[in-house]
């Protein structure tokens, strides 16, 4: 028998892959999200938490993006 499970692949540079990882593993195991860890630039995650990947990492380049001073 088959079994099929409904995700997203998510294909990103090493260090942003990190930071996934980083995140999932921070999450309780019954939040963890990431189904296979495919190589060091893809990962297949849950298709439902697709929002809060992308709201997390838009938070994360908004901490670390310079801003020159005026």
């Amino acid at each position: 028998m088959v079994n099929a499970i409904k995700g997203l692949m998510i294909s990103c540079d090493v260090p942003m892959a990190q930071f996934i990882i980083n995140m999932n593993a921070a999450l309780p195991q019954s939040q963890k999200f990431i189904i296979h860890v495919l190589d060091n630039t893809h990962l297949f995650v849950r298709s439902d938490v697709a929002g809060m990947i992308r709201s997390a990492i838009a938070e994360f380049r908004e901490q670390n993006t310079y801003e020159k001073p005026s």
